[in-house]
């Protein structure tokens, strides 16, 4: 109420503070949603979440980025899945029966060709072998049939055998050749084979981890490009936290500054709220707290007076509700002197100059031993003593004034 007194940090009067609560709130649950999404997006670029989890999170994640982490989580498995292809062993790796399946099902395939690459090489090692032998034999017949034809062409020449019989050996010998060669060839043949079989099992293999390396650098490519754009959404997240924080900040201020507290010790006067419901707005005040021991008094000096003014001059001041008669006046100072004349008033039918005493004390007026209790607005008279004069002086000057009026009058 008007005329309280209120201590430092009292509260004063208590705005409408729903508004900016339920402010408060919006965005500490905008806030809270949009760090659970960045740090999902964290775990998902940092592979914190177990593989073969499917869960999806509580807070809402726009549906394009979700389908992107569900899609790098796929490819992760699928590129893990290549690699133990390639190194032929799951130590370590927390597979699901269908991921199992597909690793089994593919190092199957790839054993299946490189055994059939195998399987086709070795088939022509026997072949070669066995050639071999039919090699042997046939060089040892074509040298048996050679030492033949030698001694029967001896005694040919002599004309002790027939000539069917000689042809006849002889042709032995050259079919003996011709088995010679042909088993060569089919030796060489093989060998080539046999090459080319080893050549297909090796490019069997070497095709196979091709095949895979590709895989992987093609799902590690867009694995990338996930990536970058998981980035993005956090980049995008933490500038929308940065603001949201700042808009935080300032709903607690807000709120703070719905409880009005005095900042001073002293006395409320001009009030203007009276009871809830009242609408406060930023061109009037509320209230105001005149500090203890700081009443000033302001006068208005008529400007044939203020020539001799100046600052630290002593003043009486008579406040009008209590009667100098009575309860005396209070002492003061000259603080500070307007420096431009103010237009009369309603109030005021003069030009003046305002004036601001500084008074000595705010306890001066008692009244049978009690303080009276001053309060902004009260209205005063003040005599600023300006100088000294001698009682000579005084009738000089008045007998002077009259003689003035006189001559004005005449």
């Amino acid at each position: 109420k008007d005329g309280d007194r209120v201590q430092q940090g009292d509260l004063l009067i208590t705005l409408d503070q729903k508004t900016a609560e339920a402010q408060l709130k919006s965005f500490k649950q905008i806030r809270d949603a949009l760090r659970a999404e960045t740090l999902f997006y964290r775990q998902e670029m940092g592979n914190l979440i177990p593989q073969g989890s499917g869960e999806t999170p509580e807070f809402k994640i726009p549906a394009e980025t979700l389908a992107l982490t569900k899609s790098r989580k796929a490819l992760l498995a699928e590129t893990a899945l290549y690699r133990a292809q390639l190194s032929g062993s799951t130590a370590g790796m927390q597979l699901s029966p269908e991921q199992a399946l597909r690793l089994q099902s593919s190092l199957d395939e790839v054993k299946t060709r490189q055994r059939t690459a195998q399987l086709e090489a070795e088939q022509l090692e026997r072949q070669l072998a066995q050639t071999r032998v039919q090699l042997d034999t046939a060089r040892e017949i074509l040298q048996i049939n050679e030492g033949i034809f030698k001694d029967l062409d001896q005694v040919a020449r002599e004309g002790g055998l027939p000539r069917v019989q000689y042809l006849r050996q002889q042709q032995e010998v050259k079919n003996s050749q011709a088995r010679v060669q042909q088993l060569q060839e089919e030796q060489g043949r093989l060998r080539l084979a046999i090459a080319q079989a080893q050549q297909k099992l090796q490019n069997t293999i070497a095709l196979s981890n091709q095949d895979l390396l590709t895989k992987i650098s093609e799902n590690e490519k867009r694995i990338a490009q996930i990536d970058g754009e998981l980035n993005k959404a956090i980049v995008e997240n933490e500038k929308k936290i940065a603001e949201i924080d700042s808009q935080l900040k300032q709903t607690e201020q807000t709120l703070q500054y719905q409880a009005v507290r005095a900042p001073v010790e002293g006395t409320v006067f001009d009030l203007k709220a009276s009871g809830p419901g009242y609408v406060a707005t930023t061109s009037e005040p509320v209230l105001k707290v005149v500090p203890k021991d700081a009443l000033k008094v302001e006068l208005f000096v008529p400007n044939k007076d203020i020539g001799f003014i100046k600052t630290g001059l002593p003043v009486d001041v008579r406040v009008d509700s209590y009667p100098f008669s009575e309860f005396g006046d209070l002492k003061g100072v000259v603080e500070s002197i307007g420096s431009d004349a103010l237009p009369p008033t309603q109030v005021r039918q003069f030009y003046s100059f305002p004036v601001t005493v500084r008074l000595d004390s705010v306890d001066g007026l008692k009244d049978n031993g009690r303080d009276l209790r001053l309060q902004s607005g009260m209205s005063v008279s003040a005599n600023i003593k300006v100088r000294q004069r001698s009682v000579m002086s005084l009738f000089v000057d008045g007998f002077t004034q009259k003689v003035d009026s006189f001559k004005s009058v005449r």
